[in-house]
């Protein structure tokens, strides 16, 4: 318990020095600000008629709140298993993340560039880096990614129209963004240091060096700032089921990998496990989200009866009145409605209240909505007839990347 109090209170006096330093705050509040213009960017390509009701400042206030609370946990796990940042090559890994952005932006990972660093090493020789601390330090950013995007991943969807090879269907994107300070080991050599780490019991840490770690050896914490992304759509589950669902998967990963990574320290033959496990572990993560989306039916489609509800906007008139997405609307004031147009009619004549019916998993129900004539709702239909705005996805995996590569070169 005293160690844990000490060094509580030492990460919370390098946390307190780091977020009152110019230098960190300016490059924290940059990061904060590319959170909020993606933000900003994906609510202009939503399908909302409207933008009535901006969601984009209140969802770049949640990333960053959480953000901390993930930089908090991740600073824990990094001490608790002693990756040490002076034994992980960043520069090498930062390239080979942005070559790989060159064949595709979604290979902007570090789980892909390092098992290609971590394979290339073994081969070569080079780069000279510790591969188990590496694949360490990926699968420790992966849980923290995991446990945000269980807390963050499902909250202010972004709906969108989807084109399909059956048609037009509506779906979110949960595309996430998390600006994470980060406090991390860095080795200083044998002469002591003032804010160096306390004197740590045997087993620590979880995580050896296949060459001996030198007696003595000491330890300080450094501020590191990080920004962490999750980008996925769903058109056959709910925003929380898709959620649930992968963000359990990529736990499953990360803890998979981070064994892998720990083993490795003490048998270097696991080494190749580690390092071939990382890209293709998440790329299984990757093709189980969208083996759902090709084998499962579109929750989100036009048809009767009456207009289904794709999203509503929290805090505006449809939500208080009750209204949530996928209900569906059968009749304002007495008259029935089939399709989006009927319900701007009503809206557009002078009118106070609506009296309206609609459905919730085939059941009936009855609500007041009340706001003046030609106030947007804040609602969006599922797509219907003439939509001329919509993402057409295409199939983004290694897998049928290999496929595509495999086709081009015999055919």
């Amino acid at each position: 318990m005293d160690l844990m109090l000490s060094i509580l209170i030492l990460m919370v006096r390098v946390l307190w020095d780091t977020l009152t330093s110019p230098s960190f705050l300016i490059i924290y509040c940059l990061l904060i600000l590319i959170t909020n213009r993606q933000y900003k960017r994906l609510e202009d390509m939503s399908a909302r008629s409207r933008h009535n009701y901006p969601q984009h400042f209140k969802a770049t206030l949640v990333s960053v709140g959480l953000g901390l609370v993930g930089g908090i946990i991740g600073s824990f796990i990094l001490l608790l298993i002693g990756i040490d940042l002076g034994r992980v090559n960043i520069l090498p890994l930062w390239i080979a993340a942005l070559l790989l952005m060159m064949i595709s932006p979604r290979f902007l990972c570090f789980a892909y560039a390092g098992g290609v660093l971590a394979i290339i090493s073994l081969i070569t020789g080079y780069p000279e880096m510790d591969i188990p601390q590496l694949m360490a330090l990926v699968a420790v950013l992966h849980i923290v990614e995991s446990l945000l995007i269980r807390l963050n991943g499902s909250l202010n969807p972004v709906p969108v129209y989807v084109k399909r090879e059956k048609g037009l269907i509506g779906g979110f994107n949960l595309q996430k963004f998390w600006p994470i300070p980060l406090l991390a080991l860095a080795s200083t050599g044998l002469l002591a240091d003032p804010g160096a780490l306390p004197h740590m019991p045997a087993w620590w840490p979880l995580l050896k060096s296949y060459s001996a770690a030198v007696p003595g050896q000491n330890y300080i914490l450094l501020p590191v700032l990080a920004i962490l992304g999750y980008g996925e759509m769903t058109t056959t589950a709910t925003p929380n089921q898709r959620i649930r669902r992968s963000s359990s998967y990529l736990l499953l990963f990360s803890l998979i990998l981070l064994t892998l990574a720990i083993g490795s320290s003490y048998h270097p033959g696991l080494l190749w496990a580690a390092a071939i496990f990382a890209p293709l572990g998440h790329e299984v993560v990757i093709w189980l989200g969208s083996r759902q989306e090709r084998k499962q039916s579109a929750i989100y489609v036009a048809g009767k009866p009456g207009l289904m509800l794709l999203d509503v906007v929290p805090g505006s008139p449809a939500y208080r009145a009750g209204l949530r997405s996928a209900d569906r609307i059968l009749a304002v004031n007495g008259q029935k409605i089939e399709h989006y147009q009927d319900l701007m009619w009503i809206i557009q004549q002078e009118s106070a209240y609506y009296e309206i019916e609609a459905s919730r998993q085939n059941t009936v129900c009855h609500t007041r909505l009340q706001c003046p004539a030609s106030q947007d709702w804040g609602l969006t239909p599922v797509p219907d007839a003439g939509v001329a705005r919509y993402i057409a996805l295409p199939d983004g995996n290694l897998f049928s990347f290999l496929r595509r590569l495999q086709h081009l070169f015999t055919r």
